[in-house]
């Protein structure tokens, strides 16, 4: 039996037929199938995920379907569904043997549920029975008060529900209402932590249940499409093991993520050429050397990019994760581009290592410390290929205050948010413009001008030095050191982006990378804010329980924090490196325009005793 109430298909080739529960509009752009109640699908694939097969209608329609809309149908009675018989008459209620009057008695540990769309498949239309929808609502409406999940019927020696309860579950664990060890109670929320709308008041214990949204889900406008929808509709499942578990504290500035109790930061070094297979491959390594080991492993560029990968698994919901370097398919070994890379693999892996969160990750520490022995660095990696908490089951393992929040300014928040992450992203993409044009003039037209002014000036001394007169020769000489020092002054513009613009952009480039993950957070924490709001109608029209309601506001509570914590530890970093930009940016200006001044100064000094004061 599914959460949802249907029957679980068996995992064998002969059941591959399941039956329509409710009517489905699908969305047929994106590759879903729309049907109509009891109709009578193929399936052709149960491995899409999120909830979702792949199926054909008898049409020859194929597309995209939920799980939790079908049921598995018994194909011998699919040649003669009971919706194309006639209405039998209608018995006395008061028969023992045979309550609704269909000829069908109930024997045995058999339960039956109203119409039986949720249980045995079998599903009576009498005169003056209720319809579906209204079966649904007098579903949402009853009170649960047995351990079962409401709307399934007793399991039975044949049904099991798909989790046997062992004390392994993965929710029992997650529900400990211990406190962690040597975690302090956060301060109270301060006047900043307004901005999210945290009640200073009657502070609310957060535990991730076991309920799911089930009828209701059924019913809503739209179907879970993202991992952090599925968590808060309570679908996402994780053994989470090991996991360290993930503390938001309130901070003067709001909620942030606790800090990691051992900071620590890496030295990417020492790039040597490598080769395998008899030269045939080659490749460039690096040293990564943790500050708390000091224990240099080596890694190559695609192990950073396995890295990414499995990072952004884990955490996209709501932790940003950097973007990598682009690849370079031409020029990888020549000199200059190793050590730009060098450059950028520290930056981007030293960013890493100032997350709260990701630094303690599993695989982060994986990648930082497994020597070169094959077997331990295979063995890791499958381990986090393996790992279950990731996308929204991530969130399992969060920790968040016990302050309630207003989820209405939780949304105002956002937009704020949003606004400012959409205008740093333009302003610094006209940095980018501006910067890329100004190295452009530095090393093209600036670096010239200068040079064509210093070969116009030594072709003036050639002239003068026609005039043999002592008198002449003073000024000759003075016109060759300007030239000299304009043909220098040149050279300088030539070098000099490489001290202050390609710092900053570098800089700058490596913050769109950050930028460019805040969409897909930002608009996760958009969808689960919606979701919410769908699921409060549904309680308004009596669909969805109190407790169901509670639940899925304190998940979404959840991610609200969550994302909060993460716009308040990058806006942290933003200031601190923005200044180290700038600053670098303007000591190196006003350093090249100081030695500019000093040649010139130098040159201007052969004039004084030919000019009377």
């Amino acid at each position: 039996m599914c959460l949802f109430g249907t029957t679980a298909l068996a995992h064998t080739s002969q059941c591959l037929k399941v039956k329509t529960l409710y009517d489905f509009d699908g969305d047929t752009e994106n590759g879903e199938l729309s049907f109509s109640a009891d109709e009578i699908i193929t399936v052709t694939n149960k491995d899409i995920g999120d909830g979702w097969w792949e199926g054909q209608r008898a049409d020859g329609t194929t597309g995209l379907f939920p799980e939790t809309y079908v049921e598995a149908c018994d194909m011998s009675q699919t040649a003669a569904p009971v919706l194309d018989l006639p209405p039998p008459p209608i018995q006395p209620y008061n028969n023992d043997d045979d309550p609704f009057g269909v000829g069908k008695t109930f024997e045995g540990n058999e339960h039956f549920d109203d119409d039986d769309t949720f249980g045995l498949g079998f599903s009576p239309q009498l005169s003056g029975q209720k319809s579906q929808s209204e079966k649904l609502e007098t579903l949402g409406d009853e009170k649960e008060n047995t351990s079962q999940p409401w709307g399934d019927p007793a399991p039975t020696q044949e049904q099991q529900p798909p989790v046997a309860s062992d004390g392994n579950d993965w929710a029992d664990d997650w529900d400990s209402s211990a406190p962690a060890a040597n975690y302090q109670q956060p301060p109270s929320p301060t006047k900043s932590h307004q901005s999210l709308g945290i009640s200073e008041a009657s502070p609310t214990k957060r535990t991730d249940r076991k309920t799911t949204i089930k009828v209701g889900m059924n019913l809503l406008s739209t179907f879970t499409k993202t991992p952090a929808e599925a968590y808060i509709l309570g679908e996402c499942k994780a053994e989470l093991g090991d996991t360290a578990t993930s503390h938001i504290v309130l901070a003067d500035v709001g909620p942030m993520w606790e800090n990691s109790p051992e900071p620590f930061s890496c030295a990417v070094s020492n790039p040597v050429k490598e080769s395998k297979f008899s030269g045939f491959k080659s490749f460039i390594a690096y040293n990564i050397t943790p500050s708390h080991t000091d224990t240099p492993v080596q890694r190559r560029f695609k192990h950073f990019d396995w890295l990414y990968e499995q990072l952004n698994k884990k955490y996209n919901v709501t932790i940003a994760i950097p973007q990598l370097p682009d690849k370079q398919i031409t020029g990888r070994y020549e000199d200059e581009f190793i050590e730009a890379r060098r450059a950028q693999l520290q930056s981007w892996i030293c960013r890493i290592a100032l997350h709260p969160v990701v630094s303690r990750s599993e695989v982060f520490k994986h990648f930082i410390t497994s020597k070169d022995d094959e077997r331990a660095w295979k063995a890791g990696k499958r381990k986090a290929e393996r790992d279950e908490a990731v996308g929204g089951a991530f969130l399992l393992s969060v920790e968040p205050p016990p302050n309630t929040v207003d989820l209405v300014v939780a949304e105002q928040t956002l937009d704020t948010h949003t606004k400012f992450t959409r205008s740093m992203d333009e302003s610094c993409k006209q940095i980018m413009i501006i910067g890329q044009e100004q190295i452009k003039c530095y090393q093209g037209a600036y670096k010239q001008e200068n040079q064509k002014f210093a070969l116009a000036l030594n072709s003036l001394s050639q002239s003068f030095e026609l005039d043999e007169r002592p008198v002449s020769q003073p000024l000759t000489d003075a016109l060759k050191q300007t030239s000299f020092a304009f043909e220098s002054i040149g050279k300088m513009y030539g070098e000099q982006a490489k001290s202050d613009w390609y710092p900053l952009l570098e800089g700058i480039n490596e913050y769109k990378g950050v930028l460019a993950t805040f969409p897909n957070i930002l608009g996760n924490e958009k969808s689960v804010l919606d979701k919410q709001k769908d699921v409060r109608r549904l309680q308004l029209e009596n669909k969805v329980t109190s407790d169901e309601m509670d639940d899925v506001t304190l998940r979404t509570e959840k991610v609200a924090y969550c994302v909060q914590a993460e716009v308040n530890h990058f806006q942290h970093y933003r200031v601190g490196d923005f200044a180290m930009y700038m600053k670098d940016f303007l000591a190196a200006q006003i350093a090249f325009h100081q030695k500019i001044v000093e040649t010139l100064q130098k040159t201007a000094e052969h004039y004084k005793s030919m000019v009377p004061e």
